[in-house]
């Protein structure tokens, strides 16, 4: 799964309960298009204003959150 301004998937309806590889890029560059395939979910961080980046490191808590939080709902056999 990676974080992408451009993604059209809010990372609120991404499933992160199973086993997932979170791959945050750097704030400047971003990832490089090996990150790109048609077999990695690209999720977005809504964002309001003229901003279009969040600090790495904001941007992965949010996400790791996010995981806990669904993983708190939906635990799976053996959590």
């Amino acid at each position: 799964m990676t974080t992408r301004v451009e993604a059209s998937v809010p990372y609120t309806e991404a499933d992160l309960t199973g086993r997932v590889a979170i791959v945050l890029g750097a704030e400047d560059e971003g990832l490089t298009d090996t990150w790109n395939g048609p077999d990695i979910t690209a999720i977005h961080l809504p964002m309001r204003g003229i901003a279009d980046s969040l600090n790495v490191s904001v941007s992965a808590a949010v996400v790791l959150y996010e995981a806990r939080r669904q993983r708190d709902r939906h635990p799976r056999p053996g959590d």
